[in-house]
Parts: structure tokens; C-alpha cells; sequence
């Protein structure tokens, strides 16, 4: 099976390269390999996620604007869909994005700082929940431009 590059590749690859990066950690930490100092260090940090995902979250919204990307209401009647084309999971983020016009990769960063500082389980059940109940863009037929 070749994959071609792209998104999806590029998804994998991140995933995969994060996957690996904890397992380390956590050989590491369960090996003694880390210094206590470190260890203590990362304590200190993993307490203070909420204000460093405030960080985060704010660092991502001057880069956002510094795009001039920005953010608008919907007009009246459109209705928010999952993305077909935009995804890396189930189209959620990237449904929110075209929805909102903003940059998908930085509303992706954004959920990933909630998700990973603030609150996970809330974070996983958000998506979950949008995944089941925000419906699918409907397909484009390429030959005809009409939808099917």
C-alpha cells in the first residue's frame, strides 16, 4: 500500500513521531533515566498547564491575526459540516474552520493545547459528540458538479 503525500501522510507522520516522543518519556521516566531535577521540573510545568495552554492558545491567535485570518459569524442559515476534504480524524476541525473562515491548522493547534493542558476527557467528548451529530458534507459527483 503506497501512501502519496499529503495531508493525510503528513498526519501520520506527526502522530506518529508524538506516539514515539511519549513512549520515551515515559521509558525514561520508568527506567530512571530522567534526573530528579528534570522530573521535578516537569511536575512544576504539568501544574501550570491551564495558564501554558492560555499561552499557547493566545501565541496562536496573534499568529492567526498575523495572517490576517480572521474570524467571522456565519451568515444566517449556514449550517456547520463536517469536512470531506479538510480531515484528519472525522472533518470535525476542519468543518469548524471553513465554518468560522479561519486557518485550519491553527484551530487544530488550539484544540490540541485544550486538549492536552486544560482538559482532555471534555477535549475527546467535544469531538466525539460533534463527530456523531455535526452531519457530513454531502459528495461531490466530479463528472456532473452535482452533489450525490
Amino acid at each position: 500500500m503506497e501512501m502519496r503525500n499529503g495531508p493525510k501522510r503528513d498526519a501520520l507522520v506527526t502522530v506518529g513521531a508524538l506516539v514515539a516522543a511519549i513512549g520515551a518519556w515515559m521509558f525514561a521516566v520508568q527506567t530512571g533515566l530522567v534526573p530528579r531535577a528534570l522530573w521535578a521540573w516537569w511536575r512544576t510545568v504539568w501544574q501550570a498547564r491551564s495558564a501554558l495552554a492560555l499561552v499557547a492558545i493566545g501565541v496562536l491567535l496573534v499568529v492567526a491575526a498575523s495572517r490576517d485570518a480572521r474570524p467571522h459569524v456565519p451568515p444566517a442559515g449556514s449550517r456547520l459540516l463536517r469536512s470531506r476534504d479538510d480531515r484528519w480524524v472525522a472533518g470535525v476541525l476542519g468543518g469548524l474552520a471553513r465554518y468560522f473562515s479561519v486557518d485550519p491548522t491553527v484551530l487544530r493547534l488550539a484544540y490540541l493545547a485544550f486538549a492536552a493542558f486544560v482538559n482532555p476527557g471534555g477535549a475527546v467528548i467535544a469531538y466525539l459528540v460533534m463527530a456523531v451529530v455535526v452531519p457530513e458534507e454531502p459528495k461531490h459527483d466530479e463528472g456532473s458538479g452535482r452533489q450525490g
